[in-house]
């Protein structure tokens, strides 16, 4: 067997300093490996759970842009339904990060 880590630690904790290390493993969205390697070797841990169902959103108001900026570039004005439109849905976005970042913290 050929591992890229192949040294070995084996720790032992109490019940309680169990639990504490169980949860953040969970809360870090990451494997427990991941969470404790990360964690010793003193790198920023995010947890990025919740943002893959962001991302068709962005793509949405994107397109949207897209949109208006080419109607402007054609010397044509964009509507005020279509920004308003765009400015609902990024205040959405931004609604949804500020959920994501508040269970984090």
């Amino acid at each position: 067997m050929n591992r890229t880590r192949p040294k070995q630690i084996v720790i032992r904790m109490n019940e309680k300093e169990f639990a504490i290390v169980k949860n953040k493993v969970e809360k870090s969205g990451m494997k427990q490996q991941e969470y404790l390697i990360k964690t010793i070797t003193n790198k920023k841990i995010t947890n990025t759970d919740g943002l893959k169902e962001l991302t068709p959103e962005l793509k949405r108001i994107g397109v949207n842009l897209n949109q208006i900026a080419k109607t402007c570039n054609q010397g044509n004005q964009a509507s005020y339904e279509e920004i308003k439109k765009i400015g609902e849905e990024l205040n959405e976005v931004w609604q949804l990060l500020r959920q994501l970042a508040q269970k984090q913290a």
